[in-house]
């Protein structure tokens, strides 16, 4: 009686089609919990670049209440409009404007990238940042140790872009570009404001190879 009663029960195995039905499930999770990775991790970047953008408002803030002045480039004059715009993409002119001079100056560098033992560094932890030189980017801090900084470069943060809005930008999708710190001085109103571009935002980043 045993024997028939466990002939009568045995299980058959999977077949082909519960197999594919499975394999299908478990390519649908994995494929959303990549998405809900990915997502997590630009939020992440999204708002270390926010609160970097802040240090160096504060940064600029302590620097003109110590010094009297904003830490603008030596040689640099105001536009037509009473503002200096630092680290855009395009100005207009069509010349890149770099970020570097006022960068170091809140370094306590020279516009070089040599630490100047008579200044003070409004900001110390360079980790986070980046330098463009032209198309090619390399951490800030590599770039120092060699001092072969110049003003026409660039400091921000590499980003991530996902989507093409601009026909121009088709080929940044999901590609990497670099995002400079854009610091607007506006005389006028004795203010200045401190952003970064961020996922999106293809008229302010620059494209990587």
């Amino acid at each position: 009686m045993m024997l028939s009663w466990m002939g009568a029960t045995a299980k058959h195995g999977f077949t082909m089609i519960e197999l594919l039905v499975v394999i299908a499930i478990l390519g649908v999770l994995a494929g959303l919990g990549a998405i809900g990775v990915s997502k997590t991790l630009r939020g992440s970047e999204n708002t270390k670049r926010a609160a970097f953008a802040r240090v160096v408002n504060s940064a600029i803030a302590a620097y003109k209440n110590e010094t009297g002045d904003y830490p603008i480039a030596d040689s640099a004059s105001a536009d037509d409009n009473n503002q200096l715009v630092y680290g855009t993409v395009t100005s207009s002119n069509g010349i890149d404007r770099g970020n570097v001079e006022v960068m170091m100056k809140l370094l306590g560098r020279t516009t070089s990238g040599n630490r100047d033992s008579e200044k003070r560094a409004y900001i110390t932890d360079t980790s986070m940042l980046y330098v463009c030189k032209g198309k090619r980017v390399s951490k800030l801090d590599d770039v120092l140790a060699s001092g072969s900084l110049s003003s026409s470069d660039m400091i921000g943060f590499p980003i991530t872009m996902t989507k093409a809005s601009k026909s121009s930008f088709k080929s940044l999708s999901k590609a990497r570009a670099f995002a400079p710190i854009k610091i607007t001085f506006n005389f006028d109103l004795d203010d200045f404001s401190v952003t970064v571009a961020g996922e999106g935002d293809f008229t302010n980043v620059v494209k990587l190879h």
